[in-house]
């Protein structure tokens, strides 16, 4: 779970599964069968259900479906609901559950604008695709005016987003013309979003052949939620320091890195070398006699990824 590769492998062997499934299934096979990722549309008759079922759950060990049927003549399938007609014909329009609360990003909320229009781009793309008929199109578009002008969307938002010819200050990408008229882009780069500063930002970046994409600044899961607790400074590893001279009138400054904690290093530094030379702030705090603090040391930086070759 997490990994790109995962919908890619989850493919392959959902393929080989339901190929063998429906092959070595003794019964009369479903007419229809529609698969995305392991969730499965299925249409076969009435007196195969119950075997059917048993079959595809005896296939492997470690793949079991579970089945809902039909409820006046109704499915869901993924973001689609397929109601069966009296003909037979099948229609569709969109589906949503019933704990769905119509909250979508709040208009007021601190995100850039190219988010929240794309907020409605996607869900009426949604609406124009989903339904099968046109009363159905029109009434989910109906549906989603009112939801989000509820979350604080203005109308000339809807006209702005929907618009046949988008705007380019929020639209198009970054490019830059090589000498031979070749048009390139530049590597995209992610900054946090800041009201005001970050749209100025991205349009000179943009005049180089940069794109700029934002990314949230502050979140409410990274106020709230912390699933470990935090780990103490002198046990911290990996990181660049900076030791301030405690004595007044002294302004000696010293910044380092280290693989090890926080702790031993500074151990180290407060001791003669018995190898190679004597650490720089050891040689101030012998020839000085001034001190410093452990709770003082700042930590500039933190490498996750362990990738500091010296100390």
């Amino acid at each position: 779970m997490g990994s790109p590769v995962s919908p890619i492998v989850v493919n392959l062997f959902m393929e080989q599964f339901e190929q063998l499934a429906l092959t070595s299934y003794a019964g009369t096979s479903p007419s229809h069968w529609y698969r995305y990722v392991d969730d499965t549309w299925v249409k076969l008759r009435k007196d195969q259900l119950a075997p059917f079922y048993d079959h595809i759950n005896n296939v492997n060990e470690h793949i079991k479906f579970t089945q809902e049927e039909l409820k006046d003549n109704k499915l869901a399938f993924l973001d689609c609901l397929v109601t069966v007609q009296s003909d037979g014909s099948l229609e569709t329009s969109v589906y949503r559950k019933d704990t769905h609360t119509d909250q979508y990003l709040l208009f007021e909320s601190h995100h850039p604008l190219v988010h929240k229009l794309g907020v409605i781009r996607t869900l009426f793309h949604r609406a124009n695709t989903i339904p099968s008929s046109e009363d159905a199109k029109e009434q989910e578009r109906e549906h989603l005016q009112k939801a989000l002008n509820f979350c604080g969307y203005r109308n000339w938002t809807f006209h702005k987003a929907l618009a046949q010819t988008k705007s380019t200050d929020e639209t198009a990408p970054a490019r830059k013309t090589q000498d031979d008229g070749e048009v390139t882009r530049g590597r995209n780069i992610t900054i946090p979003y800041i009201s005001g500063l970050s749209e100025k930002l991205r349009r000179i970046f943009r005049d180089k052949g940069v794109p700029v994409s934002f990314k949230p600044k502050n979140t409410l899961r990274q106020a709230l939620v912390h699933p470990k607790d935090k780990q103490p400074k002198d046990k911290q590893s990996n990181i660049v320091y900076a030791i301030q001279c405690q004595d007044s009138g002294c302004e000696e400054l010293y910044i380092g890195e280290t693989k090890q904690t926080l702790a031993k290093r500074m151990y180290q530094h407060r001791r003669a070398s018995t190898g190679c030379g004597d650490s720089a702030v050891y040689t101030h705090l012998d020839i000085t006699k001034h001190s410093f603090d452990n709770k003082d040391v700042k930590i500039l930086d933190r490498e996750s990824r362990c990738l500091m070759g010296y100390y």
